[in-house]
């Protein structure tokens, strides 16, 4: 695991299930698997906060770690956890894990949410280009 360790993931998921969900034959947590589900995760995650923080620091050989993000790729990670046993009927309340993880990740996308001490992206000569807002309207309420 490159970003978010065992330990980050205990906070969201008991041991046991997780070993139960990952297990290689001699009963033992397979890295190799986990790595597996963490990878597209973190992945997800770079192309939600690419546009404003600079993933290849963040995610380098010797990760820049943040709780917010930390907390963000746990959660999505426990729930794709619990979802390869229970592909139908995951429990809801990792439902709502998930939604609340994208959530986050919405808000980081859309700048509501600042993830401290992370490096911004930068153009050629080095500047933090000018960002842009939203001005999507879902309730069309002017």
């Amino acid at each position: 695991m490159s970003y978010i360790t065992t330990d980050d993931l205990l906070v969201y998921i008991q041991e046991p299930l997780m070993i139960a969900s990952l297990a290689a034959e001699d009963g033992t947590l397979d890295n190799d698997i986990l790595d597996s589900i963490i990878s597209p995760v973190i992945d997800l995650v770079k192309s939600y906060v690419g546009t404003r923080y600079d993933t290849a620091l963040i995610f380098a050989g010797t990760p820049i770690r943040n709780g917010v993000l930390v907390q963000i790729i746990s959660m999505i990670t426990t729930y794709r956890i619990v979802r390869r046993n229970a592909a139908r009927k995951v429990p809801e309340d990792y439902n709502n894990m998930y939604s609340d993880a994208l959530k986050l990740l919405e808000k980081v996308q859309s700048g509501s949410q600042y993830l401290d001490n992370l490096p911004l992206v930068k153009d050629e000569s080095g500047n933090i280009p000018l960002m842009y807002g939203n001005t999507t309207n879902k309730d069309y309420f002017i």
